[in-house]
């Protein structure tokens, strides 16, 4: 990856998500520069009916199971479940 790209966390995209973010009662205000980032971030944060998957040592919940697995990784030395827990 180059060095001159930005994150895509940083860049301000067409496509913004004005709803309420679920957690945090506020306006989620996330920008997205691809049309499928914007697709997946709706259906993975703002969808209700999605199970949420919750790590087993402090109880953190998460939409997605990558973002739990890259979570497991501040826990040196402890094993990565192989069924993810869920909600």
């Amino acid at each position: 990856m180059r060095h001159d790209i930005k994150h895509s966390d940083t860049q301000v995209g067409p496509h913004r998500c004005d709803r309420i973010n679920p957690n945090t009662g506020k306006p989620c205000n996330q920008s997205f520069s691809r049309p499928y980032d914007f697709t997946r971030h709706e259906a993975t944060i703002h969808n209700p009916l999605k199970q949420k998957v919750r790590c087993n040592l402090c109880g953190k919940t998460f939409c997605r199971a990558d973002a739990l697995t890259r979570h497991y990784q501040k826990y040196p030395g402890v094993e990565i479940p192989k069924q993810v827990p869920q909600t």
